[in-house]
């Protein structure tokens, strides 16, 4: 399995994970996901767009042999964004594979 199938997987399965917490409205896409999306949807798809599929997650390789995962997503209000996080961070931490995670960062990026 290559690296970067290895990330698009972590990357689903953290956003997967990250969805099904309660109090999480929605995983909000970065920059690069809204502009690479708009892109996408002006040029015919000759070649697959390169870098991570997943908005609101970015999975990337240090230089040892570890993971830093980085979650960005809106609250539904009337949830405390602590709880919501760290119930986050155990969901993800619970289905990432056995390699290592050196770094996993969890963002409240609004309230709805």
């Amino acid at each position: 399995m290559t690296a970067d199938t290895r990330r698009d997987r972590m990357a689903g399965a953290a956003a997967e994970a990250a969805r099904g917490v309660q109090g999480v409205a929605f995983l909000r896409p970065g920059m690069a996901d809204l502009l690479r999306t708009r892109i996408a949807e002006r040029t015919p798809r000759r070649a697959p767009l390169t870098g991570n599929r997943t908005p609101g997650v970015r999975v990337g390789r240090d230089e040892g042999d570890g993971w830093h995962i980085d979650i960005r997503f809106v609250l539904c209000r009337g949830h405390r964004a602590l709880d919501v996080t760290r119930a986050v961070q155990a969901a993800v931490v619970a289905v990432l594979p056995e390699e290592p995670v050196v770094s996993l960062r969890v963002t409240v990026t609004g309230v709805v």
